[in-house]
């Protein structure tokens, strides 16, 4: 999945030749599942329905006000939210302006179902009214919940979720925590010590409701870009990282399927594999199980997706003894085994 805040008519412009990618706009209010069929007109459904938008017209009001008093500031409007964008403003100014709009519209729209979200200057400049309960998040762990619209595979088994912003770390933080909740359930079921505390700057949130869809073998992998505060927990450096390891997974999967080498032979014998698989990008990625690679890289019988190599050593038979192979002792026992060309010698003396 692509989960971004941009508006769902600008998303397949940009995405439509990629079969088997899921959708997301608005940060989640509009989800489009994914689909094998390039090209083809988007179907999409509300995250929330029955929405009371009478609380618009009143925030807009508002925010025309503190317009025209600040001089490059203007209001956005999409299909669920409004945004006053003070980017192009005066710093300082913008700055005093929105706290004083987040607290003007906290106090007038208080009696409806909205929330009230703040972006400072380094996060764009914006003070955002939308809905209430519509964030990458809670998106997620819909995605979570919904597999069978899309998969045949009903519990996920491998996440990479990536995210470069603020508005992406409601979903690092929610699949952070379910991947440690099925990390913790594995620990306890083998013994193990458990894992250290949680951050204390990791928001909790209630993901016992998911347990049901993720396999108990899941591997979690939350990922920010950019080394900052977050509730992701790597970071890569910047894009070109992104896509490096993006375009490593593509072909650590393709050459798996397409070249095999001396190792891997036991393994083309038994059909021994380790299910795996990616689907995602950037812009706040959601990234599922091994259910959307295409025919070169689809599963096998037994439901893998890489498979696991073995040591020369391994592939002899139990009963083949391996040659001693003789370590001199000295450097006198070294050199003597090496001949020395008469002529060579009689040069250098």
């Amino acid at each position: 999945f692509v989960v971004s805040g941009k508006e769902r008519h600008s998303l397949p412009k940009m995405l439509t030749n990629i079969p088997n990618m899921g959708l997301a706009a608005e940060h989640g209010m509009f989800v489009s599942w994914p689909t094998n069929k390039v090209g083809s007109k988007r179907r999409w459904e509300t995250l929330v329905s029955d929405i009371d938008k009478s609380w618009r017209s009143i925030a807009i009001t508002i925010m025309e006000v503190y317009t025209s008093r600040t001089h490059g500031s203007y209001i956005e409007e999409t299909e669920m939210k409004v945004l006053w964008q003070y980017r192009d403003a005066d710093p300082e100014f913008g700055y005093l302006q929105s706290r004083e709009l987040e607290d003007h519209l906290s106090n007038v729209l208080r009696s409806f179902a909205v929330d009230i979200l703040h972006g400072g200057v380094e996060e764009g400049g914006y003070v955002e009214v939308r809905p209430k309960g519509v964030n990458k998040g809670v998106f997620s762990t819909h995605v979570l919940k919904n597999m069978h619209k899309f998969s045949t595979h009903t519990k996920v088994d491998f996440g990479l979720v990536l995210g470069d912003d603020h508005c992406d770390e409601p979903m690092l933080s929610v699949m952070r925590q379910v991947g440690r909740r099925a990390a913790e359930a594995r620990l306890a079921r083998a013994g193990d010590q458990p894992l250290p505390p949680i951050p204390a700057t990791l928001t909790l949130v209630d993901v016992s409701p998911c347990d049901d869809y993720v396999s108990p073998e899941l591997e979690m992998f939350t990922c920010t870009v950019g080394k900052k505060p977050s509730a992701a927990a790597s970071f890569l450096n910047d894009v070109d990282e992104v896509h490096e390891i993006l375009e490593s997974l593509v072909k650590v999967a393709t050459r798996d399927h397409k070249f095999h080498s001396a190792v891997d032979l036991r393994n083309l014998s038994s059909g021994d594999a380790v299910p795996g698989g990616f689907l995602g990008g950037m812009g706040g990625a959601l990234v599922a199980p091994n259910t959307f690679m295409d025919s070169s890289m689809a599963m096998n019988e037994s439901g893998g997706g890489f498979k696991r190599s073995t040591s020369m050593g391994e592939l002899k038979g139990s009963g083949e003894k391996t040659p001693e192979v003789k370590v001199s002792s000295n450097l006198n026992e070294f050199l003597g085994t090496i001949e020395q060309d008469d002529d060579e010698e009689a040069f250098f003396f």
